[in-house]
């Protein structure tokens, strides 16, 4: 992938990672990080409630969206800041 086809594509998922509305309407998702190598999207993201079932389905939803995006091949959510959160990863990438 060119460099100027991965730049596309980060502003196609950074537009969208900044309008989706976080469950709760406590304003945007905390983002953590983001990373596009060779149409592999790796997105770092902490829920705002810990132990809310709801944000696991909506992120569930967002990473099917995000692997809408042209120029995105595979897409992989990394919880951050929740306990168990390597269960949550692991549920949202399998």
């Amino acid at each position: 992938m060119s460099e100027k086809k991965r730049q596309t594509a980060l502003r196609q998922v950074a537009s969208l990672l900044k309008d989706w509305p976080e469950p709760h309407g406590s304003g945007s998702l905390a983002v953590k990080g983001v990373d596009l190598q060779n149409g592999h999207l790796k997105v770092a993201i902490e829920p705002a409630m810990s132990q809310c079932p709801c944000c696991l389905v909506d992120l569930s939803v967002l990473r099917v969206e995000l692997a809408k995006k042209k120029g995105v091949d595979e897409v992989h959510i990394e919880v951050l800041g929740v306990p168990a959160a390597s269960r949550w990863t692991t549920a949202l990438n399998s």
